[in-house]
């Protein structure tokens, strides 16, 4: 069925049809309208003087165009810088801002049960039994940008009253998240367990200045200089690390990262360890400072348990 296009309407469609040139549509609607070539043009130099105006307008700046490959860039450029919103220790990035960063952070400014915390308030007695069945591991030693991160092979665990947790990585924060009566320690090793159910059970090494910490020598000299990169450290005796007497402080806390989950099963051991000032310097070389501020006890008991 032929249509009877009138000059005017043959001009409209024209500009529309110009306009939609660079979408491959120009032929097709320049036929349907039963626009001249002529015309066509005629629209497309409108459209371009338009353009040049708008342009003027908006401070001589082209408006941007969004694309599949510009998204395609956003989304390379997201992946680069880690795809998520930056924590870190020291001003807007710092931890009396991370509940406000993003959603999923919430639980660092709302939550009941958070660590680290003063152990100062203890209960005698009550505090179960931890096991340890920790064998000599292979490790992998990473940086990721806020500590350095130790990965676990299988093999080893421990049993807090009885459940079983698996032995997955350790980390190291500078100074001692945790205080004794208000006294930070210069470094602190955090042992994370996860259970068969996803349950975390983290225990706590503190270390005071003083000897070389001999356990700790091939694992500080590992220390990659580059975030993400890895080093391999052959079977290490992680035992070697803990302190002679095994007796504990524990809690429920917990990460004392974001996004803060709770629910951790805290266990931190009552002595201390040594470590010297060059060792922990070597540390801090890298991270001057990674350790969160303690929180409120709120309404939570801190235990002794027997070694």
């Amino acid at each position: 069925m032929d249509m009877d296009v009138n000059p005017l309407s043959r001009r409209v469609f024209a500009r529309r049809a110009a306009g939609w040139l660079s979408l491959g549509g120009f032929v097709m609607l320049g036929g349907a309208c039963g626009a001249s070539a002529e015309e066509l043009e005629t629209a497309r130099a409108d459209i371009s003087k338009l353009d040049k105006r708008l342009t003027a307008l908006d401070g001589g700046k082209a408006p941007a165009k969004t694309t599949a490959k510009t998204a395609s860039k956003a989304k390379e450029a997201e992946h680069a810088a880690g795809g998520e919103v930056h924590w870190g220790y020291e001003g807007k990035e710092g931890p009396a801002e991370w509940g406000n960063l993003k959603p999923e952070y919430a639980t660092c400014n709302t939550g009941a049960t958070q660590s680290p915390i003063d152990l100062a308030s203890v209960q005698p007695g009550g505090g179960g039994r931890t096991v340890f069945k920790w064998q000599p591991v292979s490790l992998s030693v990473t940086n990721n940008g806020h500590t350095i991160q130790a990965d676990v092979e299988k093999g080893s665990s421990i049993e807090v009253d009885g459940q079983p947790f698996e032995l997955v990585q350790f980390h190291f924060h500078t100074p001692s998240e945790h205080t004794l009566n208000g006294k930070p320690f210069a470094l602190e090793t955090h042992f994370v367990h996860k259970s068969a159910k996803g349950e975390l059970a983290v225990v706590g090494v503190l270390h005071t200045i003083g000897q070389d910490n001999s356990p700790l020598i091939p694992i500080l000299g590992a220390i990659p200089k580059k975030v993400d990169d890895k080093k391999p450290l052959p079977k290490t005796d992680l035992s070697a690390l803990l302190p002679r007497e095994r007796a504990m402080f524990r809690y429920a806390g917990s990460l004392t990262t974001p996004p803060c989950s709770e629910g951790v099963r805290w266990q931190v051991m009552q002595s201390p360890t040594s470590v010297s000032e060059a060792q922990v310097r070597v540390f801090q070389e890298l991270f001057k400072a990674n350790a969160r501020p303690v929180q409120p006890l709120k309404a939570r008991d801190v235990a002794k348990e027997a070694a």
